[in-house]
C-alpha cells in the first residue's frame, strides 16, 4: 500500500473525509503545501502490508489527524 493511501484510510476511518478518492488528493495537496522542494512520487512509495496494517490499525480511527505531521513521520 502506498504511503498516502494508508494516510487517506486513516482520515477514511476517522471521518474526517467521506471518500478514500479524495482523501488522497487532500494528502498530495497538503504534501506539496508542506513539502514544496521534495518529490511526492519519490515519497508515496509502496509499504509492506503487515506495517501498513500496523499504522491503519494504531491511527485509523483518531478523532482528528495531523496530515502534515503524518506526512512527515512517514518520511523518516
Amino acid at each position: 500500500m502506498r504511503r498516502s493511501t494508508i494516510i487517506a484510510t486513516c482520515l477514511v476511518n476517522s471521518n474526517m473525509v467521506n471518500q478514500i478518492e479524495g482523501a488522497e488528493h487532500k494528502v498530495q495537496q497538503i504534501f506539496r503545501d508542506e513539502f514544496p522542494e521534495e518529490d511526492f512520487a519519490a515519497w508515496n512509495r509502496e509499504v509492506g502490508d503487515e506495517t501498513a496494517a500496523t499504522i491503519i490499525r494504531k491511527i485509523g480511527r483518531a478523532s482528528r489527524i495531523n496530515v502534515r505531521m503524518f506526512i512527515d513521520e512517514l518520511r523518516r
